[in-house]
């Protein structure tokens, strides 16, 4: 039986319309994103949000979690080949199987779809929220992906997946996964007629900035 992925919510409202679920970056957890929360939401959404945590321990980090193994067979992931992607391929798959079942159970639970439902990642949470849209059947409300990048390089198949607004946002100043990755990125999504919105922020880093903060609360209004 597939297992929920736990993690900490919040909401103002009793009997939400809205859900935000939300994914780490590599080494962080569920908490520590949690505070995200607070800056974006706006009453009116009538949003409850939902931080995950990623299934995987990070060894000798006992409070950080990760998607999926930065290197396997020992190997880091920029030097992967395609034996250790292809393991990489298989954790993403069994972890997208658990952030859907996951979905799907607090929906269920609130009397909503998917549809009514934003996911949103930074960094390498950003990577597992494209996979998740890529693998989906159902439309979701939104894709949110903070710092991030798509590994994806085949044609895109999922004709949900290109009617699902999309938001990029990375640091030119990124030291973490290089600003190229944001464009090469919204390249491939641009290619696959994705409905992507995209914003590459001069001053940041690897982090999410007052500025990342209004233009995400932008992109959520339109589309909750």
């Amino acid at each position: 039986m597939t297992e929920i992925l736990e993690g900490p919510s919040i909401s103002k409202h009793d009997n939400p319309k809205k859900l935000v679920f939300m994914l780490h970056g590599y080494g962080d957890n569920a908490a520590n994103f949690m505070h995200l929360a607070h800056p974006i939401d706006q009453d009116d959404w009538m949003a409850q949000y939902i931080a995950l945590n990623g299934p995987g321990f990070i060894p000798g980090n006992f409070m950080g979690y990760q998607w999926f193994d930065l290197y396997p067979n020992g190997i880091y992931i920029a030097d992967a080949g395609p034996r250790e992607f292809q393991q990489i391929q298989k954790e993403i798959d069994e972890v997208v199987t658990r952030i859907i079942y996951t979905m799907k159970q607090y929906c269920d639970s609130l009397d909503l779809t998917l549809a009514d439902c934003i996911l949103m990642g930074f960094s390498q949470g950003g990577m597992m929220t494209f996979e998740v849209g890529n693998q989906l059947k159902e439309k979701l409300g939104g894709l949110v992906i903070l710092s991030g990048r798509v590994m994806k390089e085949d044609p895109i198949k999922n004709s949900i997946l290109k009617e699902t607004p999309i938001l990029l946002l990375h640091g030119e100043q990124d030291e973490v996964i290089p600003i190229k990755s944001f464009y090469k990125s919204v390249e491939y999504l641009s290619a696959n007629n994705c409905n992507v919105e995209s914003h590459a922020l001069p001053a940041d880093a690897h982090n999410i900035s007052p500025e990342a903060i209004t233009l995400l609360q932008n992109f959520l209004k339109k589309i909750l």
